[in-house]
């Protein structure tokens, strides 16, 4: 069976459309979430938007075999968010140990609870999310002990839970295994006390990260994993502009493997040289031994001190309404034993993330699916990217 939580402003799904989505899970307790759009997106005096009814996409799911599946709502970057929202949800549902993270699909109900769009940036991850999986957690627990105590005729103040497992106060025991499906027909209660941050067994502890030993040995998938993939990488120009004037492919193409070898078109009007093959270190390799001779006659001529100086020029002239400025002449009536006065300048830089840019497309007949990942600074002014 299947249910959501909801708050206030969403409006109920009718008993029909609740008995048909909960046909399709699998058996156990689905939960979900239903958020409201962010106080930033709802500020200018704009009326807030119509109230939105979300399917119950499951945040946490309690299976009849006693794994706890949580739906992680960020892209794990290598900065842990695969074990730590986990983590935060399992504290508060005294999950235990057969935890298992999952990706979240594409969805509503996996936005960034303050960003309004599913992201990861900013360092945001946490300070997000550590109250709606918390929630989360305490929700469903509330719900499982609900299911137990009536099964007792107890008070569900009088039972406590630890390791997946509800305990009465006569001794009696239930695990979260046994409960869920009964608990998916408990209504979600609007309110939960979250524990007392004295209480966590988890947050804020040394935790083994969920994903180390599948990374270590090689079983964790990726998107290059995907069966009958060819992979294409990409010679690009060294310099913004720059076009390909002629290559010669001869020695790449001799490495067994290789599919193809063409010219495409690249950022900022420039061109460059696209390699397919089987497998990622086959396609660069062959890159590597493509003989490229580049047309620079079109490339812009930048002068670093000509630049630095536009850029002073330009920090004194006024910009975004939005950016605060400081008023060195407010500091020079304050006295001090020591002032300290520093210009910093620093040199064009890449944004350099993590993890590699790339794109993987999927065809299915007359159907492709893209899977695409870019950074904020990729986007230019005018929207594009």
């Amino acid at each position: 069976m299947s249910t959501a939580i909801t708050n206030p402003h969403d409006q109920q799904l009718d008993r029909r459309s609740f008995l048909r989505v909960s046909v399709t899970a699998a058996g156990g307790l689905l939960v979900a979430l239903s958020l409201d759009l962010p106080a930033a997106a709802q500020e200018g005096g704009q009326p807030p938007p119509p109230p939105k009814v979300y399917p119950p996409d499951a945040f946490v799911h309690v299976r009849p075999d006693g794994k706890i599946v949580i739906q992680v709502n960020r892209l794990e970057f290598g900065q842990g968010v695969q074990t730590a929202l986990p983590m935060i949800l399992a504290d508060e549902l005294d999950a235990g140990s057969q935890v298992v993270a999952e990706l979240a699909p594409a969805g509503e109900v996996y936005k960034d609870p303050v960003f309004g769009i599913q992201m990861v940036g900013g360092s945001g991850s946490i300070a997000h999310s550590f109250t709606q999986y918390r929630e989360l957690g305490a929700k469903t627990r509330a719900m499982l002990v609900t299911v137990a105590a009536k099964r007792w005729n107890v008070a569900p103040d009088t039972c406590r839970t630890e390791a997946s497992v509800v305990r009465g106060p006569g001794g009696q025991s239930a695990r979260y295994a046994e409960l869920a499906t009964d608990a998916a027909r408990q209504p979600v209660l609007a309110t939960v006390r979250l524990k007392n941050p004295s209480e966590f067994r988890l947050v804020g502890k040394k935790i083994r990260r969920l994903d180390s030993r599948p990374k270590c040995d090689g079983s964790l998938k990726f998107g290059l994993d995907l069966p009958g993939m060819k992979v294409a990488v990409v010679a690009h120009p060294p310099v913004f502009g720059a076009k390909v004037k002629s290559f010669d492919d001869k020695a790449a193409r001799g490495i067994e493997g290789v599919r193809d070898v063409f010219e495409i078109p690249v950022t900022r009007g420039g061109t460059g040289v696209a390699v397919v093959a089987d497998k990622f270190w086959t396609a660069k390799r062959e890159r590597d031994l493509l003989k490229i001779e580049w047309n620079f006659s079109d490339v812009e001529r930048a002068d670093s001190s000509q630049l630095r100086e536009k850029y002073k020029q330009l920090a004194r002239t006024a910009g975004m309404s939005s950016v605060a400025r400081g008023d060195a002449k407010a500091l020079e009536g304050i006295t001090a034993p020591n002032r300290i006065v520093a210009e910093y300048e620093f040199p064009y830089l890449p944004h350099a993330p993590m993890e590699p840019l790339n794109t993987t497309v999927r065809f299915a007949g007359d159907r492709a699916e893209a899977w695409a990942r870019f950074t904020v600074s990729d986007v230019r002014p005018d929207g594009d990217c």
